[in-house]
């Protein structure tokens, strides 16, 4: 089985982690749920139940899905359109499938990350609602650091892919 495929899979379990998630926790929140919280951890927006349920899976859910279609929508966009470096090499006729290959599963690890980190901070938002002590700002730091320090060592790998190679 190819990367990519192990990718689908793998967010396709998240994915579905992620309904169970909400559907474990909904008799466990307040009508009244806490959406936002400040720097101090402390809530300070809310929405009904069953408006933040609606509204947080389809971000869990549309964030990943939305990052695959743009790369399946790359694949049949003019060179123009397609924001990578030294992109007139990259996208030639000789090379284009290799590079939309790459883009691909780059894009379906990014999406499992986005599905992963949306999925640790619907946890830590029911986690906070139930228990109404706030969000915990240290789990909430370092889920926040580790995406970004991963999904930035993804962008910087595929910058290095396509720089020029040596003539």
């Amino acid at each position: 089985m190819n990367s990519t495929k192990t990718g689908y899979l793998i967010l396709a379990g998240l994915m579905l982690l992620g309904v169970f998630q909400h559907a474990w926790y909904w008799p466990q929140l307040p009508e009244r749920v806490a959406t936002h919280f400040g720097i101090d951890g402390k809530p300070n927006d809310w929405m009904s139940r069953s408006t933040s349920t609606v509204v947080f899976l389809a971000l869990q859910l549309g964030a990943p899905v939305f990052l695959l279609a743009m790369t399946s929508l790359a694949a049949r966009m003019p060179v123009s359109m397609v924001n990578i470096p030294n992109r007139e090499y990259w996208l030639h006729a000789e090379r284009r499938t290799a590079t939309m290959a790459h883009l691909s599963l780059m894009m379906t690890w990014i999406a499992v990350l986005t599905s992963l980190f949306m999925t640790v901070i619907g946890h830590l938002t029911f986690i906070a609602n139930k228990t109404g002590d706030g969000l915990n700002r240290p789990l909430f730091l370092s889920a926040l650091v580790t995406f970004l320090i991963v999904v930035f060592t993804i962008a910087g790998r595929s910058m290095w892919y396509f720089r020029m190679p040596r003539q």
